[in-house]
């Protein structure tokens, strides 16, 4: 049997439970009131304007419009950065309003009539310049951005009647900026110039403690042109103005560099830096080895300097790793070719030596010494000479001859007898 005091416990505590799983209700934001007053450009009031009021992400609109005095109460949540703008027929205002940490408040909104501009681009010969860029600022402040069409057009949106300065810019033509009156339904002619600027390259190898310059690299520039660096690394050349470039360097041997290039109306100048191609270099002090014999194998790089650690294999197998020096000495196991190769990281390169067994020509053949040709000797002519002797004139006389020529005399003597 329960007791009255056990009961009411019970109640109180399923109660309590529906009281927890009921959402409490939400707060009401706080809503503050400002009072929009919207004049025209001499300061009187502007009746029946729609005045559009949003704030902070996305909240809104409140959409109010002006009585005969040109007020219009707008209900915002307090403390809210509010923007307001206007809409009406025959007035206009470039930018918004902004009130930040909204507060019950009176804000005057300044509205000019309205007025679509039409501004043309042409070159120095009256040309139209399509796709130029056409900028207005008023009061120096931005209020729109839109370009020429094919006849070098560009119509503005509804905007205030008044003065600002126009700016009329496209890639190799010099920025135009001129001060315009925009009133009723304007239209403005403005000529804007071609033009060039001289660009200095510099290559440099910065591979040595002091960047070494390059010479003979091909410096090239979009669709402008291409040069070559002279012995001091530089290279110039004339690109039209107000644009970017897409710079490629190149040259043989070399690892081709690509950087951006801004052109602004004036001379520039670009620095850049290569570095040569990576690439082994594997060499042997001799190309034909006794067999038996090894073989000094240096490894160098790109640069010349010596590879410390590359992997050198014979004939597909590892037989060791450089030292300091890049060098590697290895037997000549067998006649006839052995390969020999070099790795490092992702380089590679190979040489082939050739075994010759001993006795055979290890070194290369001498060349051969001329040997000089005898000059012929002129054959002597015999001549009477004084005494009935034989005179020989000319070189080869000797006393053989001399002999012979007694015997020859003496067989003729005997003859006549």
């Amino acid at each position: 049997m329960h007791t009255p005091w056990r009961s009411l416990a019970v109640c109180l505590l399923a109660v309590g439970l529906t009281a927890a799983l009921v959402p409490a209700p939400a707060v009401a934001q706080s809503q503050v009131t400002f009072t929009v007053t919207v004049v025209d450009q001499d300061g009187d009031p502007v009746s029946g304007a729609g005045v559009s009021a949003t704030w902070n992400d996305g909240g809104g609109p409140i959409n109010e419009t002006t009585r005969a005095n040109g007020q219009a109460l707008v209900d915002v949540p307090e403390g809210a950065d509010v923007t307001i703008t206007i809409d009406d027929d025959t007035y206009v205002r470039n930018t918004p309003v902004s009130v930040e940490d909204a507060s019950s408040r009176e804000v005057r909104v300044e509205v000019s009539e309205a007025t679509v501009a039409t501004i043309t681009a042409v070159d120095g010969n009256g040309q139209p310049v399509p796709d130029a860029r056409v900028t207005l600022y008023r009061s120096g402040k931005f209020v729109t951005d839109r370009s020429t069409d094919e006849d070098g057009r560009m119509t503005s949106q509804r905007i205030e009647e008044g003065e600002y300065r126009v700016t009329v810019s496209k890639a190799g033509y010099f920025d135009t900026r001129v001060t315009r009156v925009l009133e009723g339904q304007p239209r403005r002619e403005i000529t804007i110039e071609e033009g060039s600027a001289l660009v200095t390259f510099t290559v440099t190898d910065d591979h040595f403690e002091e960047p070494q310059p390059v010479r003979n690299a091909t410096v090239t520039v979009g669709s402008a042109g291409s040069v070559q660096t002279l012995s001091n690394g530089e290279a110039t050349i004339r690109v039209p103005v107000n644009d970017q470039y897409r710079t490629t360097i190149t040259k043989d041997g070399y690892e081709t560099v690509r950087q951006t290039l801004t052109v602004r109306e004036s001379e520039t100048a670009l620095n850049a830096t290569i570095q040569r191609t990576p690439r082994l270099n594997l060499s042997s002090d001799n190309r034909r080895i006794v067999v038996g014999e090894t073989a000094r194998l240096t490894v160098r790089d790109e640069y010349g300097d010596p590879v410390e650690g590359a992997t050198v294999a014979r004939n597909g197998s590892s037989i060791g790793t450089t030292n300091a020096n890049g060098v590697l000495t290895a037997e000549i196991p067998s006649a006839g070719p052995v390969e020999f190769s070099a790795r490092s990281d992702s380089l590679s390169t190979s040489i082939v030596v050739e075994g010759v067994q001993s006795g055979d020509e290890a070194t290369p053949t001498p060349t051969p010494t001329a040997t000089a040709t005898p000059t012929a000797t002129a054959t002597p002519t015999p001549t009477d000479g004084p005494g009935g002797l034989i005179e020989v004139d000319g070189p080869g006389f000797t006393p053989a001859v001399a002999v012979v020529a007694v015997a020859l005399l003496s067989a003729l003597a005997a003859r006549r007898q």
